[in-house]
């Protein structure tokens, strides 16, 4: 996305010039008794007003791309040893000047050889075993060039890649490996300044080069233009699942968006010091003291490199900023960790050597983290630092929606799911900051009811879906898996009944048909999923439910069956009446299908696990006459197995909790909320993790955690999908479920379950929506062009309603349990059951 492209992002947002921001960029200083820094706060800045874009591009031969248009994804790891031809890059360029000192960047290639007029100038190759997919190679070529000609000459290996699934082509180009950029600059190592000569539309690339194709007076007239992918910060495709993470070393890089926001975080603590052979004066400062950090060498630094180990008090994303105010260079490792096991034991993106500039600013990676170790491996006899912070990067979205209970720790459990989802809230909408860094349509379901119900996002969630869904035309499942398929109509029709969004569906419309065809191709003659695509298929980390299994097939018909109703409802709101009929049909057949060939005669159930028989009564496959039988064989055991034989994700756990609801069994559900996510804030969490059980061992508990069929530091430790209790307690305590587009028409039912107290907002395309309850009353305040239908608990036989005092009609409901009372235009109501 070029300069014009983000003017619109930015305008959407509601982002104009800098004279609308806030332009103070203080240091905050961590607070774990509030998570989120940036609520409510004004110590921020845009990347916008921060940063200008490098010029320099991505190229790559012209013969080849990653992979063909609409070619499908698997959920494969490149193998390091895939793809290893050579790529021959030249380029020519002129010089007025020779300057002193010149540094030649290379990044993306796994090795590489460079000739500067002839001269073999530098010979790399990457760490394959680096948990970096790139890495940025410098070195000092200002001996080779020359006033005048000069030509710079390339051979390079497709990079190792990394994983990244999505519908994109630039995406899996730069994932894939395929991609090189490099310049040379007039400078020292880590120094900024104008380009000599970088990657651009007019290098010349080739796969067969012929003999001393890399001498200065080679004719490459035959050599075709190289593939120019767009400017290395040109796209927000670009910073997708960690495959930029290596680019923390290349002069002047950011990789953010500008729709972005910075802010400083001091060190809440010095976890540990070690200073070796060294002293260290102002320790202080990196806690948000006064003055400067220095380090003083008393001998040689050898092995007694001195370190140091920061908690920043809470999980953060963004990267660490290094301010030196030394007189040479300092060479340092960083190393990050969402836990003190991680960063000292198995750092998720290594430890990684860092230059930092003369009086200059240098970086760590951007990923997700609480705690970083430091090792001063090399300076000046005395290394002083301005400051060394996190930059801490977000996406500037306020707080419009809010839940508080008179349990404190239900109030904590909202604040942390929705804290995980704004750190998510990247570019894109990410599963996660560390890992994957990733757009997965799955996760999007739970987080983007966060997003909903919280922040009122429109940008970030029609992009993230947009880009989820691919362009046209559509002709493979979702992230590469089907149930992420029927996942995308889910969201979007959660975010259509949230802000009625028609232009959303109309662009949509004509790949939203394609994806359910594609969809539907995959049922037998019997209306059963069949998998005729042979992909990987996956429901949840857990025993039989990811890989082609009979427990995978029966979940994924469930999740289709929920897919086709939302789907053909969006359709039917868009317009489309034959399209919007022709899948109300396909999902009566499913749910035939389904009661004749997946339900267990025996038990009554679609088997033992939790995971199936909560999407079967979500989805509606499972009607009421099925729902004492699930729960007296199935998810009554929900919080009651101390051992469960089977994993379950928070992610799952969500769709668990719902179904409970559903089912009449709110306060079930509400103990097992406080005892698997409760579980997590207890055991330390500050935002929610990717994986949990409340049996796991607890020391060292992250290298415990399960997910992705393994276990250990990976796992990351801020998850969006785990974020559920956030909307079930505005859904289910609160009781707010819009049931039309743009929020026109509201259920609220709220239920205390035993709470003394609950009040909370949410945010409508018409304002806020207030909902207050307490054992006497329920209040509400309703925006204008919202009508809602209030549930009010009626405990006994001829109960009446009285609203703003007066009595009103009300319908009985729930076997006389409740009385529903319809408020059909805006105000404040206080309703009573007398």
């Amino acid at each position: 996305m070029r300069a014009l492209g983000w003017l619109i992002v930015l305008a959407s947002l509601g982002i104009a010039g800098a004279q609308d921001l806030p332009v103070e960029h203080a240091s905050a200083k961590a607070d774990v008794t509030v998570l989120d820094l940036t609520r409510g706060g004004s110590n921020w800045q845009l990347e916008k007003d921060l940063h200008v874009p490098l010029p320099e591009d991505y190229i790559w031969t012209a013969s080849e791309k990653a992979v063909s248009v609409g070619s499908a994804i698997i959920y494969t790891f490149p193998a390091v040893t895939e793809q290893t031809e050579k790529h021959y890059f030249r380029r020519t360029f002129e010089l007025g000047v020779v300057p002193k000192v010149a540094t030649l960047y290379v990044a993306g290639p796994r090795s590489a050889k460079v000739w500067i007029n002839g001269q073999l100038a530098d010979e790399v190759s990457s760490d394959l075993t680096s948990p970096l997919g790139m890495h940025v190679f410098a070195t000092d070529v200002a001996r080779y060039l020359r006033v005048g000609k000069n030509v710079i000459a390339m051979e390079v290996v497709r990079g190792r890649g990394v994983t990244g699934f999505a519908n994109s082509e630039l995406v899996k180009q730069q994932t894939f490996g395929q991609v090189v950029v490099a310049k040379i600059l007039p400078a020292a190592k880590g120094v900024i300044a104008k380009p000599l000569v970088m990657t651009d539309k007019r290098w010349k690339s080739t796969m067969t080069a012929a003999a001393g194709w890399e001498k200065a007076a080679f004719d490459d007239g035959g050599w075709k233009p190289a593939q120019s992918i767009g400017g290395i910060e040109s796209s927000i495709e670009l910073y997708q699942w960690n495959a930029d993470a290596g680019l923390y070393d290349w002069p002047g890089y950011d990789g953010i968006s500008p729709f972005l926001a910075h802010t400083n975080v001091a060190a809440a603590k010095i976890q540990a010091s070690y200073s070796g052979r060294s002293v260290f004066q102002n320790l202080a400062a990196l806690t948000g003291g006064s003055g400067e950090l220095s380090i003083k060498y008393l001998a040689d630094k050898g092995s007694d490199a001195p370190s140091l180990f920061l908690d920043f008090g809470r999980e953060l994303t963004g990267r660490l900023e290094v301010e030196s105010d030394s007189d040479a260079p300092v060479q340092m490792t960083i190393q990050y960790g969402e836990s003190e096991s991680e960063a000292l034991k198995s750092p998720y993106l290594g430890v990684n050597v860092s230059t930092i500039p003369a009086h200059g600013v240098g970086h760590g990676s951007k990923t997700a983290f609480r705690y970083v170790k430091l090792q001063f491996l090399d300076g000046p006899a005395l290394i002083k630092f301005k400051s060394i912070h996190v930059d801490h990067t977000f996406y500037p979205v306020e707080y419009k929606g809010s839940f508080e209970s008179s349990d404190a720790a239900l109030n904590r459990i909202w604040e942390t799911g929705a804290y995980t989802v704004h750190l998510c809230m990247q570019d894109g909408l990410w599963d996660a900051s560390k890992r994957d860094r990733g757009r997965w349509s799955g996760d999007n379901d739970i987080s983007g009811r966060v997003v909903n119900a919280v922040f009122g996002d429109h940008y970030l969630m029609e992009d993230t879906m947009d880009r989820l869904l691919g362009e046209a035309p559509v002709t493979q499942h979702v992230n590469g898996i089907p149930g992420y398929s029927s996942y995308w109509f889910t969201q979007v029709a959660e975010y259509y009944r949230h802000t009625g969004s028609k232009e959303f569906l109309n662009r949509t419309h004509d790949r939203a048909v394609q994806l359910l065809e594609h969809i539907d191709a995959e049922f037998d003659e019997r209306d059963l999923y069949a998998n005729k695509t042979k992909v990987w298929l996956y429901v949840d980390w857990s025993q039989d439910l990811n890989g082609d299994t009979p427990e995978s097939r029966r979940a994924s018909e469930f999740e289709f069956y929920r897919a086709y109703r939302d789907g053909a409802w969006l359709l039917r709101e868009a317009g489309d009446a034959a399209n919007a009929e022709k899948y109300e049909k396909r999902a009566a057949s499913i749910k035939t299908a389904a009661d004749k060939y997946l339900l267990d005669p025996a038990t009554g159930t679609y088997g033992p696990r939790w995971q199936t028989n909560a999407m079967a009564v979500l989805s509606g496959i499972a009607g009421p006459e099925r729902y004492d039988a699930i729960w007296k064989n199935v998810l009554s055991q929900v919080g009651h197995s101390k051992n469960n034989p089977y994993i379950i994700s928070p992610y799952y756990n969500y769709y668990v909790i719902s179904a409970m609801a559903k089912m009449g069994h709110r306060i079930e559900a509400l103990d097992w909320i406080r005892q698997y996510w409760g579980g997590m804030i207890d055991e330390g969490a500050t935002s929610f993790w990717e994986a949990y059980d409340p049996s796991w061992y607890k020391e060292d508990f992250h290298s415990s955690l399960q997910s992705d069929n393994r276990s250990g530091y990976f796992v990351s430790l801020a998850h969006g999908w785990s974020s559920g209790p956030t909307a079930w307690l505005m859904e289910e305590v609160l009781g707010i479920l819009p049931t039309s587009s743009g929020f026109r028409t509201v259920e609220i039912r709220p239920e205390l379950m035993g709470l003394k107290f609950a009040r909370g907002t949410e945010p409508t395309p018409y304002g806020v929506l207030r909902v207050d309850v307490t054992p006497s009353n329920i209040t509400v305040d309703v925006p204008d062009g919202v009508t809602a239908r209030v549930s009010v608990p009626a405990s006994k036989a001829g109960t009446t309603i009285v609203v703003n005092g007066e009595e009103i009609a009300a319908e009985s409901v729930e076997g006389g349990s409740r009385s529903v009372v319809r408020l059909p235009k805006s105000g404040h109501y206080v309703l009573e059951a007398r």
